[in-house]
This record gives C-alpha cells, structure tokens and sequence, in this order.
C-alpha cells in the first residue's frame, strides 16, 4: 500500500442531513424521521473515503472561527484525516449546508459559504507537494486549486479533478489543469453541444490534455476515456450495482476518493473506476451522506460477490 499522502484541498461544509418521506413542493413545516450532522464537501467527503480505505490522507482546506468549525475539525479527527493543513479563518462563519433526503434517497441541498472565507491561498504548505501520492481538488476554492495543481504538475505528482457544476469558464479553466478530470453528468452536460454524454465526454476530451476524462451517472455507472487507449476513440462503459438507494448524498465524492485510492495503489484505471462505482453505490444503502462510506474490507467482499 502507497503510505504517501494524498492531499485533497477544496470545500468543508458542516452538514445537517433530516430524512423525510418527500420533498415538498411547496411552503410547509416537515418532520424528519431521523437527522445527524457531519463534516463534509466534496473534497471532505472524497478525503474520509480515502482514510476510510486505508489510505494517508489530508485536507487542505478553510473553516470559520466558530462553533461550527469547532464540531468539522471534531468530526473529522474520528476519521484518520490529516486535520493540522485546515485554515481557520479569523472572524468567519463555517460553509454549512442544510439536506432533505427523501425515501428514494433524493436529496435538496441548500449550502451557503459566508464570503468572508479568505481565498487567498499563500498559507498553503506547497513545499511538501513533491512527497505527496496525488492531489484533489473541487470546484469550490479555485485559487486554492490553481496553486496546488500547478505545484503538482512542477513535481509530476498526479492531479485529479472533481469536475463538478461551477460557472462554465471556470469549469474550462480548471479542466486544462488536471491529469484525471472526473465530471459529475451536469457538470460535463454544461460545457458541451451533445446532449449525450457519451458524445460530449469524446468533445470534451479532444479539446483536453488530461490523461483521462471521466463522468459519473449515477445508478448507470460511469463512462471514461483514457489517452492510452483513444486510438479508437473508446469511451469504456462501466455499470454500477443494482441497489435500493438510501441517500444518494456525497455518492460523486466516494467515488472520487476509491478512484484516488486506486489510482495510488496501483490499480489500472478501469479497476479503479469500478470499484469507485460500487463503493459509491454502497454508500447510497446508508443514510447520513458521507457516513455510509465503505471501508475496504467491506468493499472487497461486495466485490467478491460480483
């Protein structure tokens, strides 16, 4: 096993997840059946993933001064993720989100990011980049994302993208950066003319020097394009498992932390996509969005059983 870190740098949000029997679609009071609160974002939830693998992981990311803060960094020491490289910034709030999840495990997110989170990303450790296994970044801290994608690339360090939906030049922007760049299906959908994504995954990546461009779909699995393989033009499909959803919440996110971990440890890209499709899937059996992130052996004996 890779005992380098991976470094994930992006959004740490403090969620509050309430399970109901449906989403309104109107002004209502609603009574969850059951709520819990937890660390999160997309780079959060991809870095438990990892550690939950067993993996060396840490996150470069800003929380507030505040109680919220307070219970993020809590909650993720019980998570063997490397806390000591997130920002606490003077005088603002935590991002935190608020979640309905329905009984088909759909979800309604409502995230605010108080804009006195300072951007500004000269505090971040870079020097130690040229030691890492690989590096991820969201859509959600761009200035952090620039510099550590190109102080990666400097040192040949592999960079992977969660490319998910962010105003369409940033999106651009960010795609030209990466070695791996992973989109959610709006996210890729946003940028091209096709309205298949198997179509707009080739347009995309012909336009990409990425070594790979991926997509997520949900319960239909994943699609990937790899340059060592693109004499044809192949986009491989790979199907996901059959489940009854729980709580689709952070699935995209557990899916990029196995790929990552597979990624380092040396599986080849088609193994690292499908067990990322049924971890992701394994994780949507549980409620409590990242929380229902399999641990490796777990994931291994699902596995066993395909």
């Amino acid at each position: 096993m890779n005992r380098k870190p991976v470094i994930c740098l992006g959004c740490a949000f403090w969620d509050t997840i309430f399970k109901v029997d449906r989403i309104p679609d109107h002004g209502t009071k609603v009574l969850p059946e059951s709520a819990v609160q937890a660390a999160s974002g997309m780079a959060t939830a991809a870095a438990t993933t990892i550690a939950r693998l067993g993996g060396n992981v840490e996150l470069w990311a800003r929380v507030g001064d505040d109680p919220s803060g307070d219970s993020f960094l809590h909650d993720l020491s019980r998570e063997s993720v490397r806390i000591d490289r997130i920002r606490r910034i003077p005088g603002a709030r935590t991002a935190f989100s608020t979640i309905l999840v329905d009984r088909a495990g759909e979800r309604l997110v409502v995230p605010y990011t108080d804009p006195s989170l300072d951007p500004d990303p000269s505090w971040l450790p870079l020097h130690e980049v040229a030691s890492a296994a690989a590096v991820l970044v969201d859509m959600r801290w761009l200035e952090g994302a620039r510099a550590l994608l190109a102080e990666a690339r400097r040192h040949k360090v592999p960079t992977i993208l969660d490319a998910d939906v962010a105003p369409p030049d940033a999106l651009r922007e960010m795609t030209t950066l990466a070695d791996h760049v992973l989109f959610s299906e709006p996210a890729l959908l946003s940028l091209a003319a096709n309205a298949s994504p198997r179509e707009a995954l080739m347009e995309i990546a012909a336009d990409l020097e990425a070594d790979v461009v991926g997509v997520t779909l949900g319960a239909a699995g994943s699609l990937i394009w790899q340059r060592s393989a693109s004499a044809t033009g192949a986009v491989h499909e790979f199907a996901s498992i059959s489940i009854s959803a729980v709580d689709t919440l952070n699935a995209g996110d557990v899916w990029h932390g196995t790929y990552v971990y597979g990624l380092v440890n040396n599986w080849s890209v088609a193994q690292a996509a499908q067990l990322a499709n049924v971890a992701a899937a394994m994780k949507c059996e549980h409620f409590g969005g990242r929380l229902g992130s399999p641990r490796l052996p777990e994931l291994l004996e699902r596995i066993s059983h395909m």
